[in-house]
């Protein structure tokens, strides 16, 4: 009897349990693995095709963990609605009351959100200010104002885009076309689009009613909810320097109008408010109109309360904890309908029930909080924005919404060896994570291991011990912790604590994100850069200083920050230090620093001697951040800068290569180029490939470009990934793992096709790219995000395939093939996508078919032999009918374009690097679990056989004439015999997937329960798994020749009479019937 291996539909309950893989650790290389794998492939210039890229996607991997959100909304025609704008990954939506969130912008803008504001009459239109308030040494600006009239579904850009940072947006009550717009306008220099704008027609034009100057702007602006024509604005002088905030100046003050912005009153000198200067400012007004709070930064700062609308003032709280850090906070919200409540934003969130004078604080799912939004009708329905995200409450703060979405702030992103690699980085105001790079499942949020230091810093991970790992953290704060033990060690280089201080008053200066770099030719050398550059060679036990301080060392840079009300000093804008380090692979001792005030050094001695390379576009442009130097892979004099100057107003990409030690410099990002990135997209990271030589990767503050020809030209790698700040980049294993400031952390699986694209490909008509390595490892799970728990997406298992058409293809298949040549699997465009039913497996990639489109196309292969048979209805108890994993070796996978060979490549397959099992050990495992899938499919086969036969038999029952009452008897006859033998293959009374429990399972349930025995892991079969084999062999075997019997025997005179009445003979053969059968034999004939 032979057997066809198709996939079918079938009804498959599975109750196996899932065993976590441990991650391992692989010993480190002894050299970089870029030098042994260099790779000869002609550059490429942008331009080409970019269906070239269209099958490259990034994969979304968590931590789903919040970050910083300053800007939420709600509506009070859809209480479960509800909006958040984050700080670097745009605006994301919830309509089941904040248990799950969705991104809503992605498709036309992102980055940082200042205001988000939903139109009262009409909850469909909504408007969003972009560019946070909360102006954070490293924030990042806004695209201007964006509108929807679809609920999110589509958004317009309605101007503004020179605002740069929007505090608040306020719409009409009843005309969703009249909205005011609160503009803080630049951070980091004077410009004149700021201030109090109001457009009349829904955004398509605007007027810019209240301007003070263009050094001050609208921090915060209110509506009287009693009557829209009265507003009040607060406007606030402040603005930073890369080593300096300043929040407060004679522009400060409030403001009010009573006509609807034609006309606007200073108050700022009304009765009873603060004298000097006044810095941060919010206000809020209660639901009858004449109370009004305000938050207010100054030496006499505090709560103040006006109850005759603004006229006259009493200060009713002084406390420092709604003052502290009034830059970042400085938010007041009065209940809509009792005057006496009113909430505060601070490092707590905190509310006044004696109106404004004393205050608690509300426990919310996390510390920092920005905003909040107050249903005007049920004020114990809010949401409230954090540096966690936003958090929805519907009991008046006594409980909140998690904060599981994937908006976390990665300063930067670096890898370890284990396997699977882990990817860690350090979130703002958090902590370290490091995570699995995939797990089976998907990568829940459990996975995720705090990795020691603090939320600003580097990780380094030792090569040949990842297990060790060092994270840094500001004030200098530097440990070193063991991730088995946890067991956590400080080993600041100078551990002398500057809170509070000015930068001039340090020894040592040490960044916020100061660097932290593991040698590549000594895992036991560590490079931390302070205003020197140390290093240690006892993991931190003793430092020396390989460098005099790299740094202008200018004395205007170093003085104090935050004033000139309330100081800030965390070392955020501590200046003057080594922010970027990078030894070449290539050549020991060779070091390149650079410094946050614009400087490049480059040592060749291992630190004996510097010498000062800085590129003389950054002498001319002073003061540019060095963010990232990257030491090349494959030349010792070669290197790359990525620079930026956001924070001197310049949003310019600064990217540079040298090939000579630093001697002279080329420009290479292109700024404002056709084939260059754009002029406005700052840069914060370059990354070199391991592999072939001029593929650059760059991190941008909108997203990612790539480059083939070194820079010459660039192209977008943005593809899925979100509109969002790409901090830092690392290639690992082939692998693109980009570290964004707002969206978590992404990976593209496999560069290859990067590595291996050129002209010459692009011109053939279809092109098979070589695959890497794969391993004999099933993830699974990890699709996405939904319910109640998020989880990070898996790549496909098995092996990722790229092919190329230049044209439409009517029939692509794919083949794979082992060392004799024999093809294990083929797949073609044009075959039926696998089904899933009632309890059955989701449907992955390796079983959809290929496709034919133009440009790119990717299949997986999930490594595996074909599957043994089911049939329709099939129930099992931890039953595996999958085929077994094929054997580590060499394969072929052969791409046929039309019927014609289009091209043949090598494929690797690869044990589990985990596994201590030999290849004699693995071929004995996969003999026997061919073994198991041939016998359950023989099995099964011959459940599908009886069922066939009986369906025939019984469909002719009123074809037969005369014959009918002897006919049936045969008939029944047959069934009792071929039926017996079914019941002892398959336990036929199952219908449901726990009914094993009640009926006993069968031979063919037992056979296909020992495939997950066997295949439990990679070893050799136990000896007990063989002898069950054979047992239920022997068992199997009877029961067929049992059933070969009764076909010989009792077929033939039904065939007999079948002919007699012109009909055609009894197929003795598996087929599919349309269901299991739950009748005797009697009730199914009608005898």
């Amino acid at each position: 009897m032979k057997h066809a291996f198709v996939r079918t539909a079938a009804l498959v309950t599975a109750a196996l349990p899932l065993f976590p893989l441990v991650a391992q650790t692989r010993p480190a290389a002894t050299r970089p693995a870029a030098v042994a794998q260099r790779a000869t492939v002609p550059a490429l210039a942008a331009g080409f095709d970019t269906a070239a890229l269209s099958a490259i996607r990034w994969r979304e991997i968590g931590p789903y963990r919040g970050g910083r959100s300053v800007a939420v909304a709600g509506s009070v025609a859809r209480p479960q609605e509800y909006w958040m704008g984050t700080v670097g990954g745009g605006v994301f939506k919830t309509t089941d009351g904040g248990k799950n969130w969705a991104p809503m912008t992605d498709k036309y803008f992102g980055g940082t959100i200042g205001a988000v504001a939903v139109a009262p009459s009409n909850p469909d239109i909504v408007y969003v200010g972009g560019g946070e308030f909360a102006i954070r040494g490293n924030v990042s600006h806004g695209d201007g104002m964006w509108k929807t009239t679809d609920g999110g579904k589509t958004w317009t850009n309605i101007g503004l885009n020179d605002t740069r940072q929007i505090a608040k947006v306020r719409v009409h009550p009843s005309n969703p076309d009249l909205v005011y717009v609160a503009a803080q306008g630049h951070v980091w220099g004077p410009n004149a689009e700021r201030g109090i704008f109001r457009s009349k027609d829904g955004g398509k034009s605007w007027q810019k009613v209240l301007f003070r100057d263009d050094s001050t702007g609208a921090a915060d602006l209110v509506m009287d909810p009693t009557n829209p024509n009265v507003l009040y604005a607060g406007f606030w002088q402040a603005h930073r320097k890369p080593w300096m905030l300043v929040s407060g100046g004679k522009g400060s003050g409030m403001f009010k109008t009573t006509d609807g912005g034609d006309t606007w009153t200073e108050i700022t000198k009304n009765t009873g408010l603060p004298k000097g200067l006044w810095g941060n400012i919010g206000i809020s007004v209660s639901g009858n109109g004449r109370r009004v709070y305000a938050l207010i930064e100054a030496d006499e700062g505090g709560v103040y309360r006006s109850d005759d609308a603004g006229a006259t003032w009493q200060r009713v709280n002084d406390e420092r904890k709604l003052r502290q850090r009034a830059w970042y906070y400085t938010k007041i919200y009065a209940d809509p309908k009792n005057p006496d409540v009113v909430y505060a934003s601070n490092v707590q969130f905190q509310v006044s029930r004696d109106g404004g004078k004393t205050w608690s604080n509300i426990n919310t799912g996390h510390s920092d909080s920005h905003d909040l939004w107050i249903a005007p009708d049920d004020p114990n329905r809010m949401i409230e924005a954090n540096d966690g995200g936003a958090n929805v409450t519907t009991d008046g703060g006594k409980t909140f919404t998690d904060l599981d979405f994937a908006t976390a702030q990665f300063y930067h992103v670096t890898t370890t060896n284990h396997f699977p690699y882990q990817i860690c980085g350090a979130q703002q105001d958090n902590s370290t994570l490091c995570g699995p790079s995939r797990a089976p499942g998907g990568i829940t949020i459990d996975m995720w291991k705090d990795a020691g230091g603090g939320e600003s810093g580097f990780i380094a991970a030792l090569p040949n011990n990842p297990d060790i790992v060092f994270a840094g953290s500001y004030g200098g704060y530097l440990t070193r912790k063991d991730m088995r033990t946890g067991m956590t060690r400080d080993v600041n280089p100078w551990p002398l604590n500057p809170m509070g201080h000015d930068a001039k008053d340090a020894k040592y200066r040490m960044q916020w994100t100061f660097p932290i770099v593991v040698s590549p030719h000594d895992p036991r050398t560590l490079y931390v850069g302070s205003s020197v550059l140390f290093k240690t060679t006892n993991e931190g036990d003793s430092y020396t200083a390989i460098s005099p301080d790299l740094s202008r060392n200018d004395p205007r840079t170093l003085g104090p920050s935050g004033g000139p009300i309330t100081k800030d000093q965390t070392s955020v804008e501590y200046y003057g230090t080594v922010f970027a380090i990078a030894e070449s692979p290539v050549l020991k001792g060779t070091i390149w620093a650079g410094t946050d005030d614009g400087l490049v050094h480059v040592t060749r001695n291992g630190g004996v001697s510097w010498t000062n390379v800085t590129p003389p576009l950054l002498k001319e442009r002073e003061w540019a951040r060095i963010s990232i130097i990257e030491a090349s892979r494959f030349n010792a004099g070669t290197a790359y800068v990525a620079a930026n100057r956001f924070q001197m107003d310049d949003n310019e990409p600064y990217l540079f290569k040298t090939t000579d030690f630093g001697k002279t410099w080329t420009r290479i990002d292109g700024s404002g180029k056709p084939n260059g990135i754009p002029a406005h997209e700052f840069t914060r990271v370059i990354r070199e490939d391991e592999v072939r030589p001029g593929l650059l990767f760059a991190g941008t503050e909108r997203g990612i470009w790539a480059s083939l020809d070194d820079g010459a030209t660039w192209f977008s790698m943005q593809r899925n990934m979100p509109i969002v700040p790409v901090h830092d980049l690392a290639i690992k294993e082939g692998d693109l793992i980009a570290g964004t400031h707002g969206r978590s952390f992404y990976v593209i699986d496999d560069i290859g096709v990067l590595r291996q694209l050129s002209a010459d490909v692009l011109a053939k008509k279809a092109h098979l790219f070589t695959p890497r390595p794969s391993y004999r490892i099933n993830w699974g799970g990890g699709f996405g995000r939904g319910g109640d728990t998020q989880v990070g997406q898996n790549p496909p298992s098995g092996a990722i395939v790229y092919y190329w058409l230049k044209d439409k293809a009517n029939k692509v298949t794919i083949e794979f093939r082992d060392s004799t040549g024999r093809t294990i699997k083929s797949f073609a465009s044009d075959m039926q996508q696998a089904a899933t039913g009632p309890g059955g497996r989701r449907a992955v990639a390796g079983d959809r078919p290929p496709t034919n489109n133009v440009g790119m196309n990717t299949f997986s292969w999930n490594l595996r032999e074909p599957d043994a048979t089911t049939f329709p209805g099939m129930i099992l108890w931890a039953g595996v009918t999958n085929g077994p994993l094929v054997p580590p070796g060499n394969y072929t996978v052969r791409l046929l374009v039309d019927g014609a060979p289009a091209g043949d490549a090598r494929l690797v397959v690869r044990k589990d690097p985990r596994s201590d099992a030999t290849q004699a050990d693995l071929i004995a495992q996969y003999k026997l679990l061919i073994a198991i899938r041939d016998r359950t499919t023989d099995a099964n086969d011959a459940v599908r056989t009886v069922r066939n036969v009986r369906q025939q038999a019984v469909s002719r029952m009123n074809q037969v004439g005369a014959d009918s009452a002897r006919y049936a008897q045969l008939v029944k006859t047959l069934d009792q015999r071929i039926s017996a033998m079914e019941a002892e293959i398959y336990q036929v009374k199952n219908q449901s997937g726990q009914d094993p429990l009640n009926y006993p399972i069968k031979v063919n349930n037992q056979i296909a329960a020992l495939a997950g025995v066997v295949g439990s892991a990679e070893a050799r079969p136990t000896k007990q798994s063989q002898q069950v084999f054979d047992l239920l062999t022997k068992e199997l075997e009877g029961y067929l020749v049992e059933l070969r019997k009764a076909y010989q025997e009792l077929i033939p005179p039904i065939d007999e009479i079948l002919k007699k009445h012109g009909h055609p003979a009894i197929e003795v053969k598996p087929a599919d019937t349309p269901a299991a059968r739950n009748t005797s034999a009697d009730e199914e004939m009608g005898v």
